[in-house]
């Protein structure tokens, strides 16, 4: 049997379980309790989480600029234990949703370039590399920059 992967707004309830998904996703550079609390409620941003019976096991953070037409998805990550049951795909689905349902023209991201999961995922879903920040990461790593143009 499957399991059933729902999604929903996020919630101040949800930031223990998020802070878990982002510490072990992340480690040095995970965003703090303080930032996602921030997010939770900036008015520029969409923040939902992807359970499974009732349980967050992976988020997204979409976050628009104002007067652009571009969407962003600012942080995405899946439980450990969940991965490889298309959370990742189901929410970067929703986040072309988003971007249709509100006007935008385009998603980008930065991803760290050693992460060849999240990559393929990306080019999966049709982004592709389109720039890249040097010593973007804590460690020194690359990130690349990636975009997928909507048409509604």
């Amino acid at each position: 049997m499957t399991e059933q992967i729902t999604i929903r707004k996020a919630s101040i309830q949800d930031i223990h379980q998020i802070l878990n998904i982002e510490n072990l996703s992340f480690q040095d550079d995970a965003f703090s309790k303080n930032q996602f609390l921030y997010l939770l409620k900036s008015k520029n941003s969409f923040f939902y989480v992807a359970c499974i019976n009732n349980n967050v096991k992976g988020y997204i953070i979409l976050m628009q600029r104002k007067n652009s037409k571009s969407l962003r998805i600012y942080s995405i990550a899946v439980d450990k234990e969940s991965r490889g049951l298309n959370m990742g795909s189901t929410m970067i689905e929703l986040a072309v949703q988003t971007a249709n349902s509100n006007n935008f023209v385009r998603i980008h991201l930065e991803v760290n370039e050693n992460n060849s999961a999240a990559v393929a995922l990306y080019q999966k879903h049709q982004f592709s590399v389109f720039g890249s920040f040097e010593n973007y990461y804590k460690d020194g790593s690359k990130a690349l920059r990636m975009k997928k143009i909507i048409i509604s």
